[in-house]
């Protein structure tokens, strides 16, 4: 069951329509998200550890576009039921959340964290991840991961045609190597792709069509 909330008080300081929302998932936690814009979310962007959706505030007040900004489990005004949250355990609340808020989403995109969230996610139920965008992370970088898990994830939705796009913000010259070597039909941007807004916005929409290696 899932409910909202009006920007009265929270979004008060940014360009609406802007809402908090929360599901109540199989698992008992309460995930929330703030959805921005009108009409079904297009996009889904999902933080890094220690932040929440709040943290994609200052980009996505500059798109018109639909976007859900999920707050992890144990992050946010999420509930918190684990001491420690690893992309496998994540990926239950995060589909139903994404299922009950973005079910016609084009592209879940993250960060950290959240990136590596999405390559489990995308993995176990490809239909609610139509492409992929992981900012600056990719399995074992720049933190250890599941790595192999990830890293076997990527390829297999690389193989059945799902279009990946890697920004290269922080990562390292041999993390880009391990990505060209395993999934060389991933799209690789250079790491300014994320300055502006507008730049957000784009990334969003391409990352949705192009499947070109860098």
């Amino acid at each position: 069951m899932s409910t909202s909330a009006l920007s009265d008080n929270e979004f008060a300081d940014l360009p609406g329509p802007v809402q908090r929302r929360w599901v109540t998932v199989s698992t008992g936690e309460h995930v929330s998200g703030v959805v921005w814009g009108s009409g079904p979310s297009e996009a889904v962007l999902l933080h890094a550890a220690g932040g929440s959706g709040r943290d994609w505030d200052g980009p996505l007040s500059g798109i018109s576009r639909p976007t859900l900004a999920l707050d992890l489990p144990g992050h946010g005004r999420s509930s918190r039921r684990a001491a420690v949250y690893t992309p496998r355990k994540l990926v239950l609340p995060v589909a139903e959340a994404i299922k009950s808020f973005a079910p016609k989403t084009k592209a879940v995109a993250g960060t950290g964290l959240g990136a590596l969230t999405a390559v489990a996610l995308a993995a176990r139920h490809p239909h609610l991840v139509p492409a992929l965008i992981l900012i600056g992370t990719l399995p074992g970088h720049p933190d250890p991961s599941d790595d192999e898990y990830l890293w076997n994830g990527l390829s297999g939705l690389a193989a059945a045609g799902t279009p990946i796009t890697v920004v290269r913000a922080g990562l390292s010259d041999a993390a880009v190597a391990e990505l060209r070597d395993r999934v060389p039909a991933a799209r690789l941007l250079p790491a300014g792709r994320l300055d502006t807004a507008a730049e957000l916005a784009d990334l969003l929409l391409t990352g949705t069509t192009t499947r070109s290696t860098a």
